[in-house]
């Protein structure tokens, strides 16, 4: 079996509709490249600057999270675009990423996925706010996020599905 991406699950139920979906996708994979370039290039102009006093591991943990968003948006970018010029290959991607078996799985590992999630995130506030107190704000900031995110979410698909 081949693992399937997290975001490649579709309900398309043609080749046109699943083109459409394609070409949303594209839109949103610039847009997250171009964040991707701001933060590399924001990186760059803080330590070419000296503004900031900024450690050189930060810099480079910037530079290198900006430039691998790029890079992964333009690995997606070109798939899709040759996947939309080969209606073979753009039907038998349909048929892979829109199998019933396949969301069921990504659903039950996204679900474990969050439940690890929680689990670490409160453990690291709880044993890293000993050493950093702000750390603990931070990271249970973060679960409340989750949380509401989650209620908000749940009552959205309830009235929509």
């Amino acid at each position: 079996m081949k693992f399937r991406g997290l975001f490649c699950a579709t309900t398309a139920a043609n080749n046109e509709e699943y083109r459409k979906e394609l070409k949303k996708r594209n839109l949103w994979y610039l847009f997250i490249a171009a964040a991707g370039i701001l933060i590399a290039v924001s990186a760059l102009a803080a330590g070419q600057s000296g503004a900031m006093k900024l450690p050189e591991y930060i810099l480079g943990v910037y530079c290198g999270v900006g430039t691998g968003i790029v890079l992964g948006m333009a690995v997606l970018f070109v798939r899709n675009i040759i996947l939309l010029k080969d209606e073979e290959k753009l039907k038998q991607s349909r048929l892979e990423n829109s199998d019933e078996r396949l969301e069921l799985i990504g659903n039950k590992a996204g679900q474990a996925a969050l439940k690890v999630l929680l689990l670490v995130g409160s453990a690291g506030a709880l044993i890293g706010g000993i050493y950093e107190p702000v750390l603990i704000r931070a990271l249970i900031f973060m679960l409340y996020v989750f949380i509401f995110s989650y209620l908000v979410a749940c009552s959205y698909y309830r009235r929509r599905m």
